[in-house]
């Protein structure tokens, strides 16, 4: 009898050790799931600031090289030449003033590319450099959309569909942003020869939204002067350089 009992004797954890291993292992776990999500939120974080400084550069990076070779020409329904600035919008390929629409920095630039995408050779005629055989000039319209900055191609406010060629459309190269303001050169000076321009862009990683009445939520505007180098572009009204 005493050989029985010994050998269905069953060793195990009482409820004591049974609710401190509960215990310490919740707490464990707690600690695990409270360090991913640290982590995802802090992933979250450097994303949001990854993508807003590529915006805050993709956008000073376009309005540069456009306005760099800008020339001097001018659009249907703007009055005076370009670079310009007014309010309004594209209708029927001819630029309509409208001071309830956002301002839009409006600029001419030489035809680089032909409806298909492709590089026009420059060509050398009647004194100056001009490209492809007609030698005609393109409009580049910057704007804000909604909470997006808008680069357009051409006189159509129509949006790019994926892997249409950037010509007669418009695409959105920054998102995010709450105010868009520029300033045109004054054509009538002849030291006046810079774009200047600034945008405003609202902080991703909060649950508050920027806005001009919300003092305790900063937003991040960034201000950009850039050069006309094309002469044409400096051209005084009085046709000075």
């Amino acid at each position: 009898m005493r050989a029985r009992r010994r050998a269905i004797t069953i060793r195990g954890f009482t409820l004591i050790e049974m609710m401190m291993s509960l215990g310490c292992g919740s707490l464990i776990l707690a600690a695990v799931v409270a360090a991913g999500v640290c982590l995802q939120r802090s992933f979250a974080a450097v994303e949001s600031y990854s993508v807003s400084q590529g915006d805050q550069l993709r956008v000073q990076d376009y309005i540069a090289m456009d306005s760099r070779r800008a020339a001097w020409g001018s659009i249907t329904g703007l009055t005076g030449n370009t670079p310009a600035v007014d309010n309004g919008s594209w209708s029927g390929g001819a630029w309509v003033h409208d001071a309830t629409k956002p301002v839009a920095l409006l600029l001419t630039i030489p035809t680089y590319y032909d409806s298909n995408g492709n590089a026009q050779a420059p060509q050398y005629s009647s004194g100056n450099i001009v490209y492809g055989s007609s030698g005609g000039t393109t409009s580049i319209s910057y704007y804000q959309n909604g909470s997006s900055i808008m680069r357009q191609v051409g006189t159509s406010s129509t949006v790019c569909t994926s892997g249409q060629t950037w010509t007669n459309c418009a695409k959105a190269i920054a998102t995010n942003v709450y105010d868009f303001s520029v300033t045109p050169p004054s054509q009538a000076s002849i030291n006046a020869d810079t774009v200047s321009y600034s945008i405003t862009f609202s902080p991703i990683f909060i649950s508050k939204l920027y806005s001009s009445s919300s003092a305790s939520v900063q937003g991040t505007t960034i201000y950009a002067n850039t050069f006309l180098r094309n002469p044409d572009a400096r051209r005084t009204v009085n046709n000075n350089y």
